[in-house]
């Protein structure tokens, strides 16, 4: 059921006016609570006591604890004040509504009855005025009756009317004056916060989704160190984007006064791997040239220790058809390494696909064809390209400490322990 004129709907309205007022007083007191503990903590800080005594630190901290308490102060006790006059408002309403419903209700229905009851009326009147050939004339007091009962009905419903419209008209109001109040309410809480200006919400936010990103990152480390090419490239791509990312959003931490330098430059850590690992790689074989010329080695070396054709030797004739599948046999003798590699290895290399370059020499190695000459050279040569003891050294200090540094970090609420560089984390920007 609806008002004729505001089409609001006549219902009960949510929200417990009494337990709105007592959260939002509670509000208010709590932020009385921690303006009182501000103006203390100022006084600390300002205070000559705590510099004779050579405690900077504690005044430096209080200082800053009292100005987060002091904004807490604002945006708690405005916050409770805007829900107790809402509250207020509230219960009004609710007051109203609870004891008219039925009158509306009731009215609603009556002015249906006596609509239909005028019309009905109106209707009784038209036949008798209507008269047939084959009819006789109504008399006067029949006509007389029927207009006098027209009439109460019309008068009637007009009565019922006007009664149901002002019922409907002071609902209309008293809703539209809480929602008026409940507007206000919403407005006056995004003021306190502006007024406040301790509003976190966003920040919180992005601190959830660097926690579940720096997740993502370290999962994605696991795998690219056990899982080779043709994916290990796109997975450094991929770490490599969200490392980026993560340094990006840190920098804007840093530059709103949400963060410190700290925070900026650990996370630019993330980076080292990629640079020092592009530097360190430089000169290393690819996998795909070390496994075509590796077969084309072989491929070599079958042909060489075919005989030479000869008519009159019937054991030669196989000779030509033994040439041309060469190819096939080195390829069935070295078949590609396998995806999954050992991530220590990896470690070492600094690539995965370092480490399959390294398997597929082991295949080398252990063909029958590793004992020959140009096979023990590719092996050798290849194996030099290979990053040097000093490189594999550096490489697992990097990867080792990145690893270790981004699981300390993404274990840091469970463990409350977490990587700090001296000074900077003093430096924030606001």
């Amino acid at each position: 059921m609806r008002s004729p004129v505001g089409n609001h709907e006549l219902r009960q309205l949510e929200g417990s006016p009494e337990d709105l007022w007592n959260r939002g007083d509670a509000l208010v007191k709590l932020g009385l609570t921690m303006d009182r503990t501000a103006t203390a903590l100022s006084e600390i800080a300002d205070s000559d006591v705590c510099k004779s005594k050579g405690t900077d630190k504690l005044a430096e901290m209080a200082g800053e604890a009292a100005d987060d308490l002091a904004r807490a102060a604002v945006r708690y006790e405005d916050t409770g004040r805007v829900i107790r006059t809402y509250a207020d408002a509230l219960g009004t309403a609710k007051s109203w509504i609870r004891s008219n419903e039925s009158s509306i209700e009731r009215a609603e229905r009556d002015y249906e009855s006596a609509r239909e009851a005028r019309e009905s009326a109106a209707g009784d009147l038209s036949s008798i005025e209507t008269v047939w050939i084959w009819e006789d004339e109504p008399s006067r007091a029949e006509l007389s009756a029927a207009e006098s009962a027209a009439a109460d009905a019309a008068t009637a419903e007009t009565s019922a009317l006007a009664h149901r419209d002002e019922l409907w008209s002071q609902f209309d109001h008293t809703f539209e004056t809480w929602e008026t109040a409940y507007e206000d309410a919403v407005g006056g809480i995004q003021k306190a916060m502006d007024s406040a200006d301790n509003n976190d919400g966003f920040w919180e936010g992005l601190d959830n989704f660097l926690e579940v990103v720096g997740w993502v990152i370290l999962a994605l480390t696991v795998i690219a160190l056990i899982i080779g090419a043709p994916l290990t490239g796109l997975l450094g791509a991929i770490i490599f984007g969200l490392t980026l990312l993560v340094v990006a959003l840190n920098a804007l931490k840093f530059f709103a006064g949400k963060g410190t330098l700290s925070d900026l430059l650990l996370s630019a850590v993330g980076l080292l791997p990629f640079g020092i690992g592009k530097i360190l790689s430089k000169g290393a074989p690819a996998l795909s040239a070390v496994i075509q010329n590796g077969r084309g080695v072989v491929t070599g070396v079958i042909r060489g220790g075919l005989p030479r054709w000869n008519l009159f030797r019937p054991t030669t004739w196989s000779a030509p058809l033994r040439w041309l599948g060469a190819p096939g046999r080195a390829r069935a003798g070295l078949p590609a390494p396998g995806t999954f590699v050992s991530p220590m290895r990896t470690m070492v290399l600094g690539d995965a696909r370092l480490v399959q370059v390294e398997n597929f020499l082991g295949t080398m190695r252990s063909s029958p064809w590793g004992s020959a000459a140009p096979v023990q050279q590719f092996i050798t040569q290849t194996q030099g390209a290979l990053p040097a003891l000093w490189k594999q050294g550096v490489n697992v200090g990097v990867w080792g400490a990145s690893f270790g540094f981004d699981l300390v970090q993404n274990l840091e609420p469970v463990t409350g322990f977490a990587f700090e560089i001296p000074g900077a984390n003093e430096v924030r920007i606001g």
